[in-house]
């Protein structure tokens, strides 16, 4: 093994054995990064790059919705707010439109907070 599949193999050991908080925070934390990304390549009119990082948003989106306890209120608004987030970006892809990734960073930081606070 290299030291690069090495890395992988720890990563991957240490994210299944985060609590489903840490996780979904952590998840959280790597789709702003990734939404910051594809809103610089929307700017350097980057379109394979915009593609990529907005799909990295998505699919880190759509893998918190199953941690996220839907059988309580707060779980249901929270999975409804999570497919909006998802939908919107969608439309930013198409349109090529930051200003939607902008509105999706405010809801993620949002989440975030709500995330924190919880402890």
């Amino acid at each position: 093994m290299d030291v690069k599949q090495v890395e992988n193999v720890y990563k991957q050991h240490s994210l299944s054995s985060l609590p489903p908080r840490k996780l979904i925070l952590w998840m959280v934390e790597e789709a702003s990064k990734a939404l910051g990304k594809g809103k610089r390549a929307i700017e350097e009119k980057n379109k394979v790059e915009q593609n990529k990082q907005i799909q990295i948003t998505q699919q880190l989106i759509l893998e918190i919705i199953p941690l996220v306890n839907s059988s309580i209120e707060t779980g249901k608004i929270l999975t409804a707010i999570l497919d909006f987030m998802n939908r919107r970006l969608i439309e930013a892809n198409i349109k090529q439109d930051s200003t939607i990734l902008v509105e999706i960073e405010s809801l993620l930081l949002q989440f975030k907070l709500i995330l924190i606070e919880e402890k």
